[in-house]
């Protein structure tokens, strides 16, 4: 493998062999697999951190990643980071052991789970998910594309722990088989990103404007309850909005396929998009190998579900998807009423349950 890091004035290269290898990458740099893409990862915390403003830029291309604690590629706090064409599997085996710590440490419960200890435990709304694999913490105008993303604990992850993630493209990916959280998350876990009055703060935090597209994500969450694509906020002041979901090919996730989920007041999931993907059977069984999704208090099969436990979820767009071979095509709670037709089933038991049950 040559690394090459490219900047105005200077470019280098490094031959290495096939061993253990843990890169932080504080400055911009170019990264690609020429010899050996083989990064062994253990007993590291991650095999790539691309960490703050000064590796902006940075682009991570052609690698074979395994056996890292936590992530096998963290972006945190930096911008305009390109993860293309690696293939990431085996990490995250801090969530394994028997002491976890750092992102693998149980933060809290979210409010709206209906039952202590049910299958509404998801790693990823409590920041509790290792990491995941491919982790945008943080960073914004960036691109995940034709990753395959298999055997973690979950797969691509956008969340702002420490300011917004936003504008991101994430693409061509196969996501498939984490079998203890989701496929492709969107998790607020900010507390500021909604301020006073209910006014978005874009500057302090929110995963926001990211476009999601053309990927296929299967067979996530079934060993831990996981969804196909999430877009979550955990705790109050959390916002995840206007984001696309389009054109993505979901099925045999644990949860549903696509799920909202606002677990408590004070939160925006306001104008995100779902529309044109392709969903099979999902909510087949997490923790409890029983279908639906324990947060939503939903006992059956479940292809789309749009969920909030308290706040009104509006500007909801769910058009042009086709779901197949669920009890529920699409379930909503405390979301305004949409059309039926706007969607095309096939061997559905129900196409469209709305509930407008009091909030607690």
């Amino acid at each position: 493998m040559k690394l090459y890091r490219s900047t105005p004035r200077t470019r280098w290269r490094d031959r290495c062999s096939e061993r253990q290898i843990f890169l932080q990458i504080g400055i911009q740099r170019f990264l690609r697999a020429i010899e050996c893409a083989q990064i062994r990862a253990d007993g590291f915390g991650r095999g790539f951190l691309i960490k703050g403003r000064g590796a902006a830029g940075t682009a991570v291309e052609g690698m074979v990643i395994e056996g890292a604690t936590f992530e096998a590629i963290l972006a945190l706090s930096t911008d305009h980071v390109l993860i293309s064409g690696n293939v990431a599997h085996y990490d995250d085996r801090g969530f394994f052991e028997h002491v976890k710590t750092g992102e693998c440490a149980f933060n809290g419960q979210p409010r709206g789970i209906h039952k202590a200890g049910t299958r509404g435990s998801a790693a990823d709304d409590r920041s509790g998910g290792c990491g995941e694999t491919i982790h945008l913490d943080s960073t914004s105008d960036s691109r995940v594309l034709h990753n395959l993303v298999y055997g973690d604990t979950g797969g691509i992850y956008l969340t702002d722990d420490f300011g917004p993630a936003a504008h991101n493209y994430v693409a061509h990916n196969v996501v498939k088989n984490n079998l203890y959280d989701c496929g492709i998350t969107l998790a607020s876990h900010s507390r500021h990103a909604v301020g006073k009055h209910n006014r978005l703060q874009p500057k302090v935090g929110g995963v926001f404007d990211n476009t999601i597209i053309d990927n296929v994500t299967n067979g996530n969450g079934t060993r831990k309850p996981g969804t196909g694509i999430l877009v979550g906020a955990a705790f109050s002041g959390g916002a995840a909005y206007g984001n696309k979901i389009i054109d993505n090919t979901i099925t045999g996730n644990g949860l549903p396929g696509i799920a909202l989920h606002s677990h408590d007041s004070h939160q925006n999931l306001n104008g995100n998009i779902i529309k044109g993907n392709t969903v099979g059977i999902n909510a087949t069984g997490g923790s409890t190998g029983h279908p639906g999704d324990g947060d939503a208090g939903v006992t059956h099969t479940v292809g789309i579900l749009v969920w909030s436990y308290i706040d009104t979820i509006t500007g909801t767009v769910v058009s042009g998807n086709h779901i197949s071979n669920n009890w529920f095509g699409i379930w909503t709670e405390h979301v305004p009423n949409f059309s039926r037709s706007a969607n095309t089933y096939s061997n559905v038991r129900v196409p469209l349950r709305q509930l407008h049950r009091p909030a607690p």
